[in-house]
């Protein structure tokens, strides 16, 4: 490639959206070029300068202005960008990509070729599991869920966050419940369930499962150790059900009492089912008034999804259970814990805030669902405070490179493109409570940034865009002999932290946006998981609203 590069949004761009592109050469103006090559606007280029996440020395060409649909390419210096659309549509295809991927990680039921189409496998993981504790203990039946990542793991928290993300997505933004992605019909009260309602589905049930007699809710389920790079249905391992833990409760717990707030106008017996097992959960919890951590056991090595704290997740299922059920006892228990929340730094405890998003913390979730409840008292109040608070530092962020990337260098660690869903998330609920142009004009620059924006000039979403990333850490499209993965994956991103082997090849001084390789061996920066695509689900219903 050229080094002139021309970076944007290799998707495209709403009409009426913000537009831009970024260069890394200077240039005096620019022009955005049809199909036919034919020129169709011009503008000036400004300078922003370098900046210490990418090391660009960037020049920005903005054209909000230009709002006519069709096929375009900017055009500077010699130099051209990717083809990008500007249409209504723009992020159609894109949305439905997004969601779908939850349906191409399901575990236990096989793909038929009628919805999976090239990306088919057999039924996996549908052997009974027994304690890790106990092996000789009898057998449980988990099947079902969503593959976590880039192994064939199965985990509470992780399941449940994921999950949430899109259920509060669809109580937030009811434009959601009407796409259309082609999974296996799902019967309900009223005919058949929204596409998205039934996918997530899939997961509480699975859930449900995991939750034990007396409440409790085994952490993960897994075999001993992850699987060589086979297909699901090759994997036919020892499935183990780890210890319990309280986070794994309290997740459960609240994604149950939200699921509650949405099925009860689809299938009322199964939302009252989805209560009557947060309350369960809920109830171990109060009777397990410590931490019940998680650390994996010896002679084991799947994922861990281990804790500093339980707090934030306590906060959450109180949250969700006092929107659920209105009872003014789960709103003071959910008080209790701000003041560790809030409070100072301990040795005891990490404090996460009240806007905690991602796996863990996860204190942001239950605090959304205290919006939702419409009360109005101290808390909710304070919650407000905090998300605008937290969205304004992320405009400043936003301010201080070429980007407009709304992350800091210490963003860039594993995962970094669930840190930006992190940041959106809070600025799409900033822009419902206080409309803002900072804050559109913030959440479109970091959907720039995931689909091409960047310094890599790479789309971090599989078959999205003209140069996507087409080599993610995961078993089933490494396995699968079909040359492209499935579409919709977003990438873990860009990690300053080089976690595995490959980072070695990196030049030692980059940038942190610069620090990330499209290589199937490069876990660190480049495995997937259903919750780095839960958050753009939620932030791409929050735009889709605002186009209505």
């Amino acid at each position: 490639m050229s080094s002139k590069h021309i970076y944007l949004d290799q998707v495209g761009f709403l009409p009426a959206g913000g537009k831009r592109a970024v260069l890394n050469f200077p240039a005096e103006d620019f022009t955005v070029t049809d199909a036919a090559g034919q020129v169709v606007y011009r503008g000036r280029v400004s300078h922003f300068g370098t900046d210490d996440i990418s090391g660009v020395d960037t020049y920005v060409a903005d054209f909000d202005d230009f709002e006519t649909p069709g096929a375009y390419r900017v055009q500077a210096g010699g130099a051209s960008s990717a083809s990008f659309a500007i249409s209504e549509q723009a992020y159609d295809g894109l949305f439905r990509d997004i969601c779908k991927t939850f349906y191409y990680l399901r575990c236990g039921a096989g793909l038929s070729e009628e919805y999976a189409g090239l990306y088919v496998h057999g039924a996996c993981h549908d052997t009974l599991a027994v304690p890790f504790a106990d092996p000789a203990a009898p057998g449980r039946d988990v099947t079902g869920g969503w593959h976590d990542a880039g192994d064939y793991g199965r985990y509470s928290t992780a399941g449940a966050v994921a999950a949430a993300h899109i259920l509060l997505a669809v109580r937030f933004f009811g434009n959601l419940k009407d796409l259309s992605f082609h999974i296996p019909a799902v019967p309900c009260d009223q005919g058949v369930l929204p596409d998205i309602l039934a996918e997530v589905k899939y997961e509480l049930d699975f859930l449900l499962k995991m939750q034990r007699e007396d409440g409790a809710v085994w952490h993960k389920v897994s075999t001993r150790y992850h699987a060589a790079f086979v297909m699901p249905e090759e994997d036919r391992g020892q499935l183990y059900l780890y210890d319990p833990s309280s986070m794994a409760a309290a997740d459960v717990a609240a994604v149950f009492a939200l699921a509650y707030t949405v099925y009860k106008d689809y299938d009322a017996a199964y939302a009252d089912r989805l209560l009557t097992a947060a309350r369960r959960s809920h109830d171990w919890l109060m009777a397990h008034p410590e931490p019940v951590l998680f650390k994996n056991p010896p002679d084991s090595g799947t994922g861990e999804y281990g804790e500093w704290e339980d707090i934030s997740n306590r906060y959450w299922a109180a949250c969700a259970l006092y929107e659920a059920t209105g009872e003014e006892a789960f709103l003071k228990e959910a008080e209790g814990y701000t003041a560790i929340l809030e409070g100072p730094m301990s040795e005891r405890r990490w404090v996460p805030g009240l806007t905690g998003m991602g796996w863990a913390p996860v204190s942001g979730l239950g605090s959304l669902s205290l919006l939702l409840s419409g009360e109005e008292n101290d808390l909710t109040g304070r919650v407000r405070a905090a998300l605008l608070k937290a969205a304004e530092e992320s405009v400043k962020v936003a301010s201080r490179n070429g980007f407009g990337l709304c992350m800091k260098p210490a963003d860039f660690f594993w995962g970094s493109n669930m840190e930006l869903g992190k940041h959106l998330m809070i600025l799409t609920v900033a822009d419902l409570l206080q409309p803002s142009e900072s804050y559109e004009r913030a959440i479109q620059k970091g959907l720039d940034y995931l689909l091409g924006c960047n310094a890599l000039a790479i789309s971090f979403v599989t078959g999205n865009g003209e140069r996507a990333f087409r080599n993610p850490h995961l078993r089933p499209t490494a396995a699968d002999n079909v040359e492209d993965p499935w579409p919709g994956l977003v990438s873990g991103g860009p990690n300053a932290g080089r976690q595995d082997a490959t980072g070695k090849d990196l030049a030692p001084d980059l940038p942190p946006m610069c620090c990330y390789l499209d290589r199937v061996e490069s876990y660190s920066f480049n495995e997937i998981t259903i919750y780095w695509n839960s958050p753009f689900v939620f932030v791409l219903a929050g735009i889709y609203e605002k186009r209505k």
